[in-house]
């Protein structure tokens, strides 16, 4: 009586699949975290910088230099991950990207007080900041392999959506965060910043397992026992699918508000408004596409590449011929909708070409290419404004007919 008893009233084993919604939503709640965290200093720096009596070339000196740090690392994070685990180098990447704020915080407070010198912000600064971008770098790959690890071949697409979506999500609301309390009272928002990474990190700590890297999975390819990086031959197209749409995006950036006042007519003010909506919106229809179209479609990840192509560079020829605020605003929904598509399958294309225990190593490649396209494009952008304010936009769209080339090619 007592034993049946006992079993009756024990606990249920948990199901795989609940182990799996608890580390996926662990997860996403780490990303949503760190892009509100990189948003948020994206958009309170160049004026803090200015305020501490940087300048602005030494503000984006700080900027590019870490930027170009995350690039280098990226690689190195990945061979790491696929070697010795997904879950240390989140938790290490989180961890550090909590800490930056907090560090912030204390250095701007530090100086508030008269202790130390705008030098000396400066360099404590760059130096928190280039060590916060070594250790963040592995976030990224470690996150796309533990979704590799989490979703079969027909979900993978999907997964990747969720983690753009995330992302994305995140990086909203940061500069929502920004526009309401960043310049009031940057202390005290870096600290709640500081807070909401530092939960992120600690739920990917607690519900984030490490996989079982030694079995191949029966739906992807057979995991390299030698634990070697990927053959080239087989991601090459989709590296350069995300280089070329990140650098056709991110060249946009740069002109948006220009073009509104030299084809347009619009005052400067009303220009940078009217910019920063289109882009805002850009934005949000591309992170409900990743986040939802694609899990409602289930498609396949190469009709989800070729589809968003196609969809961006119709997208972006009609943005390049908009005789109107209003038309130009339509045309870049078009392609956050397009992106929306081709990001997570071009993600999800890559992830099924490679091997179990090269799928973080993959990722850290592709962050090569994110990184170089958001730092070409709005230079090429800001280049090709000279000669037109429409000029941008062409360039954009070539680029996206040649991503529609690679994603048609028959292999």
């Amino acid at each position: 009586m007592t034993n049946a008893t006992t079993a009756t009233t024990a606990k249920p084993a948990r199901k795989p699949t609940d182990r799996k919604t608890s580390t996926m939503a662990a997860l996403l709640g780490g990303l949503l975290a760190n892009g509100a965290g990189h948003s948020f200093l994206l958009i309170v720096l160049p004026p803090l910088g200015r305020g501490l009596g940087f300048g602005d070339v030494r503000t984006g000196l700080l900027l590019s230099l870490s930027a170009l740090l995350l690039v280098v690392a990226g690689p190195a994070w990945g061979h790491v991950c696929d070697r010795w685990g997904r879950r240390r180098v989140l938790v290490a990447g989180l961890g550090a990207a909590a800490l930056f704020p907090a560090a912030m915080a204390a250095i701007l407070a530090g100086h508030a007080d008269g202790a130390l010198s705008g030098e000396a912000v400066f360099a404590l600064l760059l130096a928190a900041r280039l060590v916060q971008s070594a250790l963040s770098a592995g976030i990224m790959p470690a996150a796309q392999a533990v979704l590799a690890d989490l979703t079969s071949a027909d979900r993978r697409a999907g997964g990747m959506g969720m983690m753009g979506a995330a992302f994305g999500m995140g990086a909203i609301l940061g500069g929502a965060f920004a526009w309401r309390v960043g310049g009031t009272d940057p202390i005290a928002a870096l600290l709640i910043i500081a807070a909401l990474i530092a939960a992120g990190t600690l739920a990917v700590w607690l519900r984030v397992g490490e996989p079982d890297r030694g079995a191949a999975r029966p739906d992807g390819p057979a995991a390299d026992p030698a634990g070697g990086w990927p053959r080239l031959a087989d991601i090459r197209p989709f590296l350069v699918i995300t280089l070329c749409g990140l650098t056709a995006y991110s060249l946009l950036l740069q002109v948006t508000a220009l073009r509104l006042q030299d084809s347009f007519g619009l005052p400067p003010v009303d220009s940078v408004q009217r910019g920063g909506a289109i882009l805002a919106l850009t934005m949000a229809v591309m992170v409900a596409t990743q986040g939802l179209a694609v899990r409602w479609l289930d498609w396949s990840p190469i009709r989800l590449l070729r589809a968003g192509a196609g969809i961006a560079a119709l997208a972006m020829g009609a943005a390049a011929l908009a005789p109107s605020p209003a038309l130009l605003m339509a045309a870049m929904a078009g392609l956050g909708g397009g992106l929306g598509l081709l990001l997570p399958g071009n993600l999800a294309m890559l992830s099924l070409r490679t091997a179990t225990d090269a799928q973080a190593r993959t990722a850290g490649l592709n962050g090569i290419g994110q990184g170089l396209g958001m730092a070409a494009g709005p230079l090429l952008g800001a280049a090709l404004h000279q000669l037109s304010p429409v000029a941008p936009y062409w360039a954009a769209a070539a680029i996206l007919c040649a991503v529609c080339a690679l994603a048609f090619a028959r292999r």
